[in-house]
């Protein structure tokens, strides 16, 4: 008989439709996995790291983050995600008899939405026993990070045909997981994206302007269709986004309009249209000051580089 969730379960998977909307605009890609075991003393150095995965196994280690002046311990078993990568080391701190193996896996995003995506979440995920294996079906995003960290291990460990393809889907999978685990788990006092889901008004809003980012919206409309106030709403989305509900639109209309000068041929008036304007000039104005340059010339630079 299927689990029956609570009203709390039921809450999240509703509002995180929004943070996989933005998920899915960021498009995720998974590079190069390695596996290797670490000496006594013996440091990983990542200076200017790429965003990525590790996942220690057998022995702990310690994390170093740039910047941070105390290291984290890594269990055996731990996974921890870097999504904004940075500067960082990993510490051999035992003998070896026990030594550690650090299974790595980088990513990057190659949509616009990706800068939005690394910057809703925390520096760090830390799971914490992420491999225990599930006692029967797996059920909860723990549980299936266990077993897609296994499939990650198996085929890093024993390449075949496609294995290329396969360890990038499996990373694509482990975001997915781990960023399902963190939604559920994250605490209420938590900043940014998931303490705004975790608002019943804050929530709703932000689910009406992702399904419909090209309406012709304004703090009115949007508060009556919440049955809110437009000075209360507007306040709750400084409280939690730290900006207000049009500045964030706006943000997000930009982002989805880069996505779409990188990846279609629509015409600029045609993506001007869909990010909910109706001037051309309106629009370009809007871009150049999210991103320094007009959509042509953003366009013309994405093509330079493929």
């Amino acid at each position: 008989m299927p689990k029956r969730q609570n009203r709390e379960e039921v809450q999240v998977m509703h509002d995180a439709d929004v943070f996989f909307d933005i998920f899915e605009s960021a498009r995720i890609r998974g590079g190069n996995t390695t596996s290797r075991a670490l000496h006594a003393g013996q440091l990983l150095e990542f200076p200017h790291a790429s965003p990525r995965f590790h996942f220690v196994e057998h022995a702990p280690c310690r994390l170093h983050i740039a910047g941070e002046r105390r290291g984290i311990v890594l269990e055996p078993g731990d996974l921890v995600l870097l999504p904004q990568g940075g500067s960082h080391r990993l510490e051999c701190t035992g003998n070896d008899i026990a030594r550690p193996q650090v299974t790595t896996c980088e990513f990057r995003f190659e949509g616009a939405g990706g800068i939005l995506l690394a910057n809703a979440l925390p520096a760090l995920l830390h799971v914490a026993n992420a491999a225990e294996p599930p006692a029967a079906f797996p059920d909860t995003p723990k549980e299936w990070l266990s077993v897609t960290l296994a499939a990650i291990r198996r085929e890093a460990d024993q390449p075949w045909l496609g294995s290329s393809v396969m360890l990038s889907r499996l990373v694509d999978l482990l975001f997915v997981w781990s960023l399902r685990h963190w939604l559920v788990t994250a605490s209420p006092q938590a900043g940014g994206l998931a303490r705004a889901l975790d608002d019943a008004v804050v929530g709703r809003a932000l689910a009406l302007l992702h399904a419909q980012p090209g309406k012709d919206w304004n703090v009115a409309t949007l508060a009556s269709e919440l049955n809110q106030s437009r000075s209360g709403l507007s306040q709750r989305f400084v409280e939690t986004l730290g900006e207000p509900p049009m500045r964030y639109l706006t943000r997000w209309r930009m982002h989805l309009a880069a996505d779409m000068l990188t990846s279609t041929k629509l015409r600029i008036s045609q993506i001007a249209q869909r990010a909910g304007y109706d001037s051309e000039p309106a629009f370009s104005r809007a871009f150049k000051r999210q991103f320094g340059s007009a959509p042509t010339d953003h366009r013309a630079a994405s093509r330079k580089h493929r």
